[in-house]
């Protein structure tokens, strides 16, 4: 077994905590080691096609899949993402784009510690980059990348791998499709698509300075959340835009928040009764994947309370994609009656 450097660094910002995970709605993390069995041996024969961007494989349409092996190419190109120092040979696609459009890059099925990323134009100017997808592929080393296509530009597709990886991939590229629709009369996140997190001051939680939430209002019926969520890189971290809401419990309270994602998604309650000097993660949580409802029900005592939708990993989420939740239980104080001296007395006669 090998360890995978960290040539990327990257500072992480959650509260007290040292370490990110998914125990932790925190916002940044450093970029974990890995390990990984090195796979293939390069023989670097080069080949005509598909070894360069101005020898690109031609792709005319999505959907789109193949299967190669990568070791018979040279190695040409790597980005950060967030490991650098790959030699592994690489393959390129190219696609001439006529209308705007989002697709997925999927390389999950893939035999070996594959990278993905895709310039715009030209060599250098990267549109987006993923190395480990989590849940992807067998050993969670394989990539799964999804980026935003504009008309008129022509993109190449690189099919990298880690260190000197390679191997057989198994390539699927398929348009994106959204499965998160907003309700109509939900509570929407109004905050830009991610929000530097230094600058956020719409419900950055936590992770902003000062904190700021987005305070919910008691409802007596199910009160229907939207927003956007996603990752990034910037300054040597990996970032995720979390979005904390905020309910403030006048009595025990079983409460229910039910969320699907268009991105494998954690969410959960963080206790806020000290502030954020008193939290060190989630209360409890729970995830789940791309398109699927993550489902949290907890008996809460009186107090603030906060409840954080985020992305399970710190890369691989496109900017602006959309969640939708249904939370439940949060309802007004119960009042009680006034009663008199004379009717408390009759009770016990």
């Amino acid at each position: 077994m090998r360890t995978k450097w960290i040539m990327c660094a990257a500072v992480m910002l959650f509260l007290s905590a040292a370490v990110a995970t998914a125990q932790t709605p925190g916002n940044a993390a450093p970029v974990a080691e890995k390990k990984s069995q090195p796979t293939g041996n390069p023989t670097y024969e080069g080949r005509t096609e598909g070894d360069t961007i101005e020898t690109a494989f031609k792709i005319l349409d999505f959907p789109f899949t193949d299967s190669m092996d990568t070791c018979p190419f040279l190695h040409d190109y790597d980005e950060c993402c967030p490991y650098t120092g790959s030699m592994s040979p690489d393959v390129v696609y190219e696609y001439y784009c006529q209308y705007d459009r989002s697709i997925d890059i999927d390389l999950c099925a893939s035999s070996y510690d594959t990278k993905v990323f895709v310039y715009e134009n030209a060599h250098g100017n990267l549109l987006g980059c993923n190395d480990d997808m989590l849940d992807c592929g067998p050993t969670g080393y394989q990539s799964w990348l999804s980026v935003e296509l504009v008309a008129g530009n022509t993109y190449y597709i690189v099919i990298d791998g880690y260190g000197s990886d390679c191997g057989t991939y198994e390539l699927s590229i398929v348009d994106h499709v959204p499965c998160v629709h907003c309700p109509p009369g939900a509570v929407v996140e109004t905050e830009p698509e991610c929000m530097d997190p230094m600058n956020d001051v719409h419900n950055g939680g936590c992770n902003s300075d000062p904190p700021i939430f987005h305070l919910l209002q008691p409802s007596e019926d199910t009160i229907d959340l939207c927003g956007t969520s996603g990752t990034y890189y910037q300054s040597g971290s990996n970032w995720r835009d979390t979005d904390w809401y905020q309910i403030d419990l006048a009595q025990t309270s079983e409460i229910i928040f039910r969320c699907m994602a268009n991105f494998n998604m954690t969410t959960g309650f963080v206790d806020g009764r000290e502030g954020c000097e008193g939290a060190s993660g989630f209360y409890s949580y729970t995830t789940a994947f791309a398109c699927s409802v993550a489902e949290l029900t907890e008996t809460l005592p009186a107090g603030t309370w906060w409840l954080c939708v985020v992305p399970t990993s710190f890369t691989g989420v496109d900017c602006g994609e959309p969640y939708a939740g249904e939370l439940t239980g949060y309802t007004p104080a119960t009042p009680v009656e006034d009663i008199s001296w004379s009717t408390l007395k009759a009770l016990y006669r």
